[in-house]
């Protein structure tokens, strides 16, 4: 009896099918490769962009409790630099019953490291005490400032910050009104907050802004008066004279160093000698106890 006919794959055949199984398992992997990729991004993206917003939000609120740290201090920021602020806040940790800050401020300090354009990281630093006097502003730039003393706590608030990515000087915060150069001039802050947990690939930066008003800014008053003569008298008119916050003011005025006797935003003086020249001086002051002054010079007809 003749033996059955046995059929089956050639070598040729068992390798094509190795080879092209090879291909399909290869790219099978690539794409769950590229898919994991995409997701683990995609998670550090969100947890970088909360992060930041977290940060934002921390500081607006903060910004938005702001305290001079005297009457007589002009502005509501200590320091303001592109990468940098500084300002004082009140505390939302009770005071110790020994403590002499009795408005229960600390300093808060936002900083960005940029060692790494790529990976720059946002902090904050913290700085309480129980004196009756604020401590003096640390000297140091550093982001952090480890300097001994200068600091209690320093804590990173966000990772994959990006601003100087490229060679890029894109300012983390940004101060208001446009062309303000006095820090005690300044009455927004605008954080802005660049991130890119994978640089140089797809989807690329996230842009992170706010716009925050400072509520508890104490600037100078503007000082500023005429001076009219009338029949060998000079009036003293004041009127021009305002408080960027509203704020009612007081006046003083002095001819010379002579100071006279008036308090009102108007004042007219006895007749004076003609040809005699008067130096008027006024002062004016707000409820906080900002001052500031002007003079003028009148030569009498």
């Amino acid at each position: 009896m003749r033996a059955a006919e046995e059929h089956g794959f050639t070598l040729v055949e068992v390798l094509v099918t190795i080879a092209i199984t090879g291909i399909v398992f290869a790219a099978t992997l690539t794409a769950f490769g590229a898919f994991e990729s995409q997701t683990r991004y995609g998670i550090l993206r969100n947890e970088a962009q909360d992060n930041v917003r977290n940060a934002v939000d921390r500081l607006a609120r903060e910004l938005r409790n702001v305290a001079a740290p005297t009457t007589w201090y002009v502005g509501a920021l200590e320091q303001a630099g592109s990468y940098s602020i500084t300002f004082q806040t009140t505390d939302s940790t009770p005071p110790s019953n020994e403590s002499k800050n009795t408005s229960n401020l600390i300093r808060v300090r936002y900083c960005l490291n940029d060692s790494t354009p790529s990976n720059e990281i946002l902090w904050k630093q913290i700085r309480r005490w129980t004196t009756a006097e604020a401590p003096a502003i640390p000297s140091s730039t550093a982001c952090p400032d480890l300097t001994a003393g200068d600091w209690d706590s320093s804590a990173q608030l966000a990772k994959y910050v990006t601003n100087e990515n490229g060679g890029q000087t894109r300012a983390a915060f940004v101060y208001g009104p446009p062309g303000v150069s006095e820090v005690s001039n300044i009455t927004t802050v605008e954080p802005t907050i660049f991130l890119d947990v994978n640089p140089g690939q797809r989807p690329g930066e996230t842009e992170l802004k706010s716009a925050i008003s400072l509520r508890n800014v104490n600037r100078q008053p503007i000082a500023a008066f005429t001076a009219t003569q009338v029949n060998g008298h000079v009036l003293l008119n004041a009127s021009e004279s305002n408080d960027p916050e509203g704020l009612a003011l007081t006046y003083k005025w002095w001819d010379g160093s002579t100071e006279l006797p008036s308090s009102a935003q108007q004042y007219e003086t006895g007749v004076l000698a003609s040809k005699s020249s008067h130096t008027f001086k006024l002062e004016v002051a707000n409820p906080g106890g900002l001052t500031n002054s002007t003079t003028q010079t009148v030569v009498m007809k």
